[in-house]
């Protein structure tokens, strides 16, 4: 039926940041034999819950004990032939473009990507986050999630009808001559912290939005 996984969408890094790390090594290794049978080499990870949660004002000082944490991770998928896509997401370490930037070229492994999450970044207060955000990580961005949503009342759109420059986004990897993967990610319906939900309409939408945009900007659509 033509249908693959591009993808394992795991919880590895949404774990305190003071936390053992063996547990998260455990889980990566158990990861990566699921990846094994479902034929993709990728697994999505987070950066990490500071101690603190409350403000992210102090969190640039996490972001060297988060890289020592995320190091280990991209060592292990470096040795079985895995990449790790690091999303920056709100509440943990890495939820600005400069502090993901931060982490992966701390890292710096060529197992480590960045998957990068407009709307994330929207979220935790980053306006025209390709204008503050692109240049920073571009050269390690490995995956992209589609989602947008509006910074003045946090409501989730389709792409293009919110504040994550998704119409930026995409004429920056069509200049790149990017050819991953764009992961629908709209949460239209619900959109909880740590999981989402549009339902058949709401992903229709959404599918609508982000071909309408892509057509648009000149981006091609391609299945293998």
């Amino acid at each position: 039926h033509r249908v693959s996984v591009a993808c394992l969408g795991s919880p590895i890094g949404k774990s305190p940041l003071l936390a053992e790390p063996a547990a998260e090594l455990d889980n990566l290794a158990r990861a990566f034999r699921a990846g094994e049978r479902l034929g993709t080499r990728r697994v999505r990870i987070f950066s990490f819950y500071p101690p603190d949660t409350s403000t992210n004002a102090h969190y640039d000082q996490h972001v060297p004990a988060a890289a020592e944490r995320l190091a280990p991770l991209a060592e292990q998928a470096e040795r079985e032939g895995f990449e790790l896509l690091l999303e920056n997401e709100k509440g943990i370490v890495g939820d600005t473009p400069q502090r993901c930037a931060a982490l992966v070229s701390a890292v710096d492994s060529p197992a480590l990507r960045f998957l990068w999450d407009p709307a994330n970044f929207v979220q935790v207060g980053v306006t025209q986050p390709m204008d503050q955000g692109w240049a920073l990580v571009s050269k390690r961005v490995g995956y992209v999630h589609i989602k947008d949503v509006r910074l003045a009342d946090g409501s989730v759109t389709p792409a293009g009808e919110g504040d994550g420059q998704v119409r930026e986004l995409l004429a920056a990897l069509r200049d790149a001559d990017y050819q991953g993967v764009l992961a629908l990610e709209p949460h239209l319906a619900v959109a909880g912290h740590s999981s989402g939900f549009s339902g058949a309409e709401g992903m229709e939408r959404a599918a609508q939005a982000l071909r309408k945009l892509m057509a648009e900007v000149g981006c091609s659509e391609v299945w293998s």
